[in-house]
């Protein structure tokens, strides 16, 4: 009886250290949680100097769209075709959206000059962009079936950026005529004897956390005057969404603006393209 039961015990304890040793977990469940992981690390730490803003509140609805005729002095209608065969001079946001195409013709100017002004095309159709035809706004955003940008043509939102993220210092502070900062801190022409040239700077970096999807306005160049802001203004915003084609034989910029020789130039903006075929 002393035999049985000393076999028992083996055996169970056998199958004990069996089920310690397959599931590792059952021996020390607390030494994996401080254990060191690469999905766990906080990658923002490796750009500590980047401020990444909180999320924007989602935006408004869209106004009703503008008309082909009316709002626009166009040839047409936006369900069906709409031509812009003058130039088009806005002084505010316009949103325009309908199942047609929407052709602006060979050397007319769409513009809207105004700092952080609002271009949107949102249509079923096809977008055209004529030879040697233009459009000028701080904000473009397309939406279309295929779009054609032809020889000669342009999207420029270079220095006519509105207002940068929240909370975000782009614009470099001081009297120095520093550049602005978007993507990368601005850089600084002047020289500080007690400090590492890594650690003279311009406008800070943000927008970090839109790397995939850039859709933040570039940031105004700093000034030499108190009373002058000679800074270069920051770089507008470009995005397109085509779902088929998209011909691209002109030029998309969204530069930051020169600040001369009294100021800062401007940080770039952002250019957002997606198409099915480029």
């Amino acid at each position: 009886m002393a035999r049985f039961q000393f076999n028992f015990a083996f055996i169970a304890f056998l199958i004990t250290t069996i089920t310690l040793t397959t599931n590792p977990r059952a021996l020390s469940s607390d030494s994996e949680s401080d254990s060191f992981s690469i999905i766990d690390f906080d990658s923002n730490l490796l750009f500590h100097q980047d401020y990444s803003p909180p999320s924007p509140p989602p935006p408004p609805p869209h106004p009703p769209s503008a008309s082909c005729t009316d709002d626009l002095g166009g040839i047409g209608s936006i369900d069906t075709a709409c031509q812009i065969v003058t130039d088009v001079n806005l002084t505010r946001d316009v949103y325009i959206e309908g199942k047609g195409d929407f052709y602006i013709h060979p050397g007319v100017r769409f513009h809207c000059p105004n700092f952080g002004c609002s271009i949107t095309i949102n249509i079923s159709g096809n977008f055209n962009l004529s030879v040697n035809s233009s459009i000028l706004t701080g904000t473009f955003e397309l939406v279309a079936n295929n779009a054609s940008f032809f020889n000669g043509s342009v999207v420029n939102t270079t220095g006519l950026a509105g207002d940068p993220p929240p909370q975000t210092s782009g614009t470099p502070q001081g009297l120095e005529g520093a550049g602005g900062g978007h993507g990368g801190r601005g850089a600084c022409c002047l020289m500080d004897k007690d400090k590492l040239p890594e650690d003279v700077w311009g406008g800070d970096a943000y927008s970090w956390s839109s790397l995939q999807e850039p859709c933040s306005y570039g940031s105004k160049g700093g000034s030499t005057s108190k009373e002058v802001d000679y800074g270069g203004g920051g770089g507008g915003r470009v995005k397109m969404t085509v779902k088929e084609y998209l011909v691209l034989d002109g030029a998309v910029l969204a530069d930051g603006g020169s600040g001369g020789v009294k100021g800062g130039g401007g940080s770039g903006g952002s250019i957002h393209l997606k198409a099915y075929k480029m």
